[in-house]
């Protein structure tokens, strides 16, 4: 019999010993309406916020599937380092304000910008294999963030519904909206000029708080607090599901359970997780 391949820990699809236990990489993007992306769909993990000027900042997780090209490549926020610490990975980024800055080394996460290498980032865009190559050795695998689900389980114990469209209006923002796609088992959305495809689609409702930077330059901007506990809903399949999420501290991994109080299943594959803000409407049919 062929021995059985082990699960990556953020996708929980079968791959090979030696990729299960390697380090994620991770590459913050900015998109807004008008940008094409790239390399969003190789990724195992994409955090989103609702960033400024109708743009949106992205935390994209790589660690089960390789992308020669991720971009484009954005400033590190704290959002990024809140979200990714958990998972200690090597990040790939455009710099950012010194107190952002202050925060990433304080957060005991390691990285480089395309000042510090450029090689990692090849026609000034990330490549993950490159940013793996300038990672110190002995990175670890990341922990697991989801509880995926066996073959025909349920996405949840209760809260459970038939799904068909996500969406997802945050002021200020386009609308966003997700359809299932029974033929690949899929949730599709558009983000930026670019559709993505994905297992799960993870909405968070949560606090913004306003960030002010003052070095280089003063500017202000939205930061979504992940720190804490709300109301979240779940789809993934043909389903939906209420539930609760709770993140007390960096080093903790989001707990994301159903209204019994267990643990929601998504399907193995990629996630997209939407940290919604407050006074956002997010409906599900």
């Amino acid at each position: 019999p062929t021995p059985s391949l082990p699960a990556a820990p953020l996708s929980g699809k079968p791959v090979a010993e030696t990729v299960a236990g390697r380090q994620a990489v991770v590459v913050p993007l900015r998109v807004t309406a008008g940008t094409s992306p790239v390399g969003l769909a190789e990724a195992d993990l994409v955090y989103q916020e609702f960033a400024e000027s109708e743009s949106l900042h992205l935390t994209a997780v790589y660690q089960s599937r390789d992308a020669a090209k991720v971009g484009p490549v954005a400033e590190i926020r704290p959002v990024d380092i809140r979200t990714v610490g958990v998972l200690r990975p090597f990040v790939g980024y455009a710099g950012g304000p010194t107190g952002f800055l202050n925060q990433f080394a304080a957060a005991e996460l390691e990285g480089v910008t395309p000042a510090q290498r450029a090689a990692a980032f090849p026609s000034g865009q990330a490549s993950t294999a490159a940013l793996r190559q300038a990672a110190p050795k002995g990175g670890a695998a990341p922990t697991q963030v989801l509880d995926h689900a066996a073959p025909g389980a349920p996405l949840g114990s209760q809260g459970v519904s038939p799904a068909g469209k996500l969406t997802v209006a945050a002021p200020g923002h386009p609308t966003q909206t997700w359809a299932y796609d029974a033929a690949s088992s899929s949730w599709r959305g558009k983000i930026g000029k670019v559709t993505v495809s994905v297992a799960s689609v993870v909405v968070l409702t949560m606090e913004y708080r306003t960030l002010t930077v003052r070095k280089p330059s003063p500017r202000s901007l939205p930061g979504a607090n992940v720190y804490g506990s709300g109301a979240a809903l779940v789809v993934s399949g043909p389903s939906s599901a209420k539930a609760r999420w709770s993140k007390p501290g960096q080093r903790l991994v989001c707990n994301i359970t159903d209204e019994g109080g267990f643990q929601v299943r998504p399907q193995p594959g990629p996630a997209w997780v939407i940290y919604a803000p407050q006074n956002a409407k997010v409906s599900v049919t």
